[in-house]
């Protein structure tokens, strides 16, 4: 019995370390879908819809490809990625550590060359800047009329404030999208729009340096007006529109010849014979338009 109940311990106490030895389940170098509330990079408000988030985790970083939706005959996933390096949680079986490695044009164009298969898309010599400070971005014709941008932008504190042991934190921006008759102009506004809402907390690994001072004009000092313009009031006189009428003129009627009895006198018109003189004695006598005759042959005149 004795020996009985010492096995017995000796294989619970040996079930009791394996149990605690045991790290737990987890994929090392696969990645894995997370929600879309999970992003830790959000595109432009009112442009492009999430479609799915897939996460890989490292020992000193997280990072994510977030699939963003697409119109367009470009073959090619839409997507906003983003490597957050700091201290990442610990998980049962990390994909090791992830290597930061600063923006080169050499590095970019191989990173465009892999995304845009057979499309050339030319590197933009212009400075621009965002919230989070400068980026560069890359633009080009996919497939028909789909316009296609790769942007990428580092954010990360300056050289004299991780000297202090402080803002190490960094982070690396990748965009790639092409949308159906899109511009440079517009898919550019895709870089000016998007918020980074994840990281690490801390000052330790702050990413964005030192913020930038507040106005001192601000809450503070003179009060501050609005230049308003002072307009006059502008009264509107609505007038009715004269159009004119055009009346139908009363038919002419034909001119009323003088009639015999009015004036006394009568129209001699020249035999229907003919060859009668103004000399001879007979003459026919026309009655006035406004005498009617009777039924009896008379006439009658007004």
């Amino acid at each position: 019995m004795l020996r009985a109940a010492s096995l017995l311990t000796a294989c619970a106490a040996m079930a009791l370390a394996g149990c605690a030895a045991r790290p737990g389940t987890g994929i090392a170098t696969m990645s894995t879908a997370v929600p879309a509330t999970s992003a830790l990079v959000l595109p432009a408000p009112g442009t492009l819809s999430i479609v799915g988030v897939i996460q890989r985790q490292y020992t000193n970083a997280i990072e994510q490809q977030i699939a963003l939706s697409a119109s367009a005959a470009t073959p090619g996933q839409n997507f906003l990625s983003i490597q957050a390096f700091g201290p990442a949680q610990t998980v049962a079986m990390p994909g090791g550590a992830l290597a930061f490695k600063p923006v080169r044009h050499s590095a970019i164009r191989g990173e465009i060359a892999a995304h845009f298969s057979g499309r050339r898309l030319s590197i933009s010599p212009n400075f621009v800047r965002n919230g989070y400070g400068p980026f560069g971005y890359a633009y080009g014709r996919g497939a028909g009329d789909d316009g296609c941008l790769y942007g990428w932008q580092q954010i990360r504190s300056d050289v004299i404030e991780r000297d202090r042991m402080r803002d190490l934190g960094m982070i690396q921006i990748r965009l790639r999208v092409c949308q159906a008759g899109a511009s440079e102009k517009e898919l550019v506004e895709l870089m000016y729009g998007y918020t980074v809402v994840g990281g690490f907390s801390g000052a330790t690994w702050n990413p964005y340096g030192t913020p930038a001072s507040v106005d001192s004009r601000i809450g503070g000092g003179e009060p501050l007006r609005v230049a308003v313009e002072e307009k006059a009031p502008v009264t509107v006189v609505t007038t009715r529109q004269h159009v004119p009428v055009t009346r139908r003129s009363a038919e002419r009627r034909p001119a009323r010849q003088a009639d015999a009895a009015d004036t006394g006198d009568a129209v001699v018109v020249p035999s229907p014979a003919g060859g009668a003189s103004a000399s001879d004695d007979e003459a026919v006598v026309v009655p006035s338009p406004a005498c009617v005759a009777g039924a009896s042959g008379s006439a009658t005149c007004n």
